[in-house]
């Protein structure tokens, strides 16, 4: 099958990989949230030429290494959707709602591939504009992904529909 008809096919749900993928950028972006203060201090005390403190190095560290593999999955997720393709929405659905579903989705996988680069901009090329638009750019990032855990939720025990169990049962 060619790519370009892969693309066309329309699968019931989402592959192992596919679930793989979400569920580990999700672990890496939750890493990402919680140890973003310990990259800043790291990142301020670098700047102001002083040595950061060990535990803040450490997960400054980690911090910029999820940042990169997150990016390589977005990456890889990107190119499944155009190989592969995603399931249709379920039937009967809210036009509206189901409108907002695929702009947030856009909205994570913009984010998720430009902040890796803003941030690595900002970390191995000091470019401060580059850290301003990575640290507004999380203002954005959190309510997005709150969104699409709302939006699951609401599939599951309000719609009472299977738009969240494909995202753990592999088709």
């Amino acid at each position: 099958m060619s790519a370009a008809s892969a693309a066309a096919a329309t699968p019931a749900g989402y592959s192992k990989l596919q679930i793989a993928l979400h569920w580990i950028v999700a672990i890496l972006i939750v890493f990402q949230i919680v140890g973003h203060e310990f990259m800043v201090e790291a990142y301020d005390a670098l700047n102001d030429g002083e040595v950061p403190a060990a535990l803040d190095m450490l997960l400054a560290r980690g911090h910029v290494i999820a940042g990169i593999v997150i990016w390589l999955f977005a990456l890889w997720r990107v190119s499944l959707r155009f190989t592969r393709g995603v399931p249709a929405p379920v039937p009967g659905g809210n036009p509206l709602l189901e409108k907002l579903a695929a702009f947030i989705h856009f909205l994570l996988y913009a984010l998720l591939l430009a902040m890796p680069i803003s941030g690595s901009a900002a970390w191995f090329l000091s470019i401060e504009q580059a850290a301003y638009g990575h640290s507004i750019a999380r203002f954005v990032l959190l309510p997005a992904v709150l969104l699409h855990i709302a939006g699951a939720l609401a599939h599951h025990f309000v719609f009472k529909d299977e738009t969240m169990k494909r995202m753990v049962r592999p088709v």
